[in-house]
């Protein structure tokens, strides 16, 4: 009995398929932004959208998941560098 007890113990837990992740979260502020940029919110609901999103922002930057505005980012190893010289393709 000792064995069936230590074999369900180490079974790893489902994952609820409907759960958000922080991922889902960091997504959704993309999607605000992009809405709010292409003009799709409405005047009476910028008020509402723009709270939803100050308050989504302080919390993927609390948990490091975006960086704060301003806050320079860090130089990623397949960045592309602009030369400023046009491509003559």
């Amino acid at each position: 009995m000792t064995d069936e007890t230590q074999v369900e113990e180490t079974e790893a837990p489902v994952e609820d398929p409907n759960a958000l992740q922080a991922a889902d979260l960091n997504t959704m502020a993309t999607i605000l932004e992009a809405v709010a940029q292409r003009g799709a919110i409405r005047a009476n609901e910028m008020q509402l959208v723009g709270a939803l999103y100050n308050k989504l922002m302080g919390f993927l930057i609390a948990n490091g998941l975006r960086q704060a505005p301003g806050a320079k980012a860090p130089a990623e190893s397949g960045e592309e560098v602009e030369t400023g010289e046009a491509d003559n393709a």
